[in-house]
């Protein structure tokens, strides 16, 4: 039995640390209306009301927020997203939401920098009002503020209804019109989890659904009476492969025989337009391939270095044996293997332009873009020569040492603005900003330096 001094003791504790943690959670929200006005105040230093008289390729302004919110220069939100250590797509939502507040939504704004409603709850509002004209704007920020410290996510949506309704008819119009077919069909192939299973969302008539539905039911009954022992989600879940793969191998020629001859080409020319191969690239170690008994886990011969990493799909890490039961799947499938390369080496071309071998050594060994959290796969991107180009330089400027990938967006920003980097190591950058943040990257990882 616990004493009565002991009950008031740990009652004593409890309201302390409730104290706390409401102190902590008050500070909290005023240090994030604080980054907002903030970042208002940078965007500000780079205001325009007229885009044109800002236009120039090096440093154009861009327009976020809603219709009356002013333009701002493109790469002050680079170097914003690098000082807040953000991709670069989140600083833009974040001044898209912030500059939405300042200049559209005054009200709720003022409540939010007196400490009366949380950041996060004013962002959500603002994301909603973006689409809506200036007078349908005023009219959910005269709504919302007062109430919006316990507003719901619905009540908002339902407001924003209402203010689309009541002054932006053609654009009610065209929503009703757009959620009279909200049918889709959604693989999501860049969140690919560990086990390599990737998530699946759709929207379909009732009647298509039911057939797919007794499809997969029919075909995960037949896998039992094959033997498979898994459970019932399971068998459904490797039914819509199975049912995928014996749809691709029908041959539904819909020619019949009134049709010319020469025109059956084109029917199946027409049908083979949906499909596309799959390339993925897969990166794993030599001693998964070849397990030595000093690099094996167990005495069942499991490589403790068996992993895999897939390329282009926000880079996920797969087991060997995953990778393995993909390849034992029917149908045609090709494997190329390609020749070892050396991310150390440094490789040189005597043109402008990199070989095939240097770009694909940049590509697996830089990963991602170069720059400060930005994380744009690298297979897609520019390469950059660190030093400048120039025509009458040195023959060895086109080298790994003075070769990175660079997504379009911060090439231009290295190219045309202050910022500079260069490569301490293979692979390994140090950035500068143009007010002096530094910034060290290396294979999609950021340290903030300053």
């Amino acid at each position: 039995m616990v004493s009565g001094s002991s009950v008031r003791g740990d009652v004593s504790v409890a309201a302390a640390v409730l104290a706390s943690v409401r102190e902590h959670r008050r500070a909290a929200d005023a240090a994030e209306a604080a980054v907002l006005a903030d970042v208002l105040a940078w965007c500000d230093l780079q205001v325009t009301e007229d885009p044109d008289l800002a236009a120039t390729w090096g440093h154009s302004p861009v327009h976020l927020g809603g219709p009356g919110c002013p333009w701002v220069g493109e790469f002050t939100i680079t170097e914003l997203a690098a000082g807040l250590g953000m991709s670069l797509t989140a600083a833009r939502s974040l001044v898209a939401d912030v500059l939405e507040l300042a200049f559209r939504l005054p009200r709720l704004w003022a409540r939010v920098q007196a400490g009366q409603v949380a950041a996060w709850r004013a962002r959500r509002v603002a994301e909603q009002t973006q689409p809506l004209s200036v007078a349908a704007a005023g009219f959910v920020d005269a709504q919302v503020a007062p109430f919006a410290s316990r507003m719901g996510v619905a009540a908002v949506d339902r407001l924003v209804a209402e203010a689309v309704g009541r002054f932006m008819p053609d654009l009610a119009a065209e929503q009703r019109q757009l959620a009279a077919d909200g049918r889709r069909f959604d693989i999501d192939h860049q969140q690919v989890s560990f086990a390599g299973t990737s998530r699946v969302e759709a929207e379909l008539d009732l009647a298509d659904a039911l057939d797919l539905d007794a499809a997969i039911t029919e075909l995960a009954a037949q896998l039992k009476g094959l033997g498979s022992d898994l459970g019932l989600d399971q068998r459904r879940a490797l039914a819509a492969g199975e049912l995928a793969r014996r749809q691709l191998a029908l041959d539904l020629d819909t020619t019949t025989v009134a049709e010319p001859t020469e025109a059956r080409p084109a029917v199946r020319a027409a049908r083979g337009r949906g499909r596309r191969d799959l390339t993925l690239y897969a990166h794993l170690s030599a001693a998964a391939i070849h397990p030595t008994p000093a690099s094996t886990a167990s005495t069942d011969g499991t490589c403790a270095d068996a992993m895999v990493r897939l390329e282009g799909h926000r880079d996920p890490v797969i087991t060997l044996d995953t990778l393995r039961d993909w390849l034992k799947i029917p149908g045609d499938v090709r494997v190329s293997i390609r020749p070892v390369i050396d991310l150390n080496a440094d490789l040189t071309s005597t043109g402008r332009f990199a070989t095939n071998n240097q770009r694909e050594q940049v590509i697996l060994r830089d990963h991602t873009c170069a720059a400060p959290h930005c994380s744009r796969p690298a297979r897609r991107l520019d390469l950059d020569h660190i030093g400048p180009w120039d025509d009458h330089g040195p023959p060895d400027q086109t080298s790994s040492k003075n070769l990175a990938a660079l997504c379009r967006h911060h090439h231009r920003a290295k190219t045309l603005t202050g910022w500079t980097y260069q490569q301490l190591l293979p692979g390994v950058f140090l950035w500068k900003t143009p007010h002096g943040l530094r910034h060290l990257t290396c294979a999609g990882h950021t340290i903030d330096l300053s």
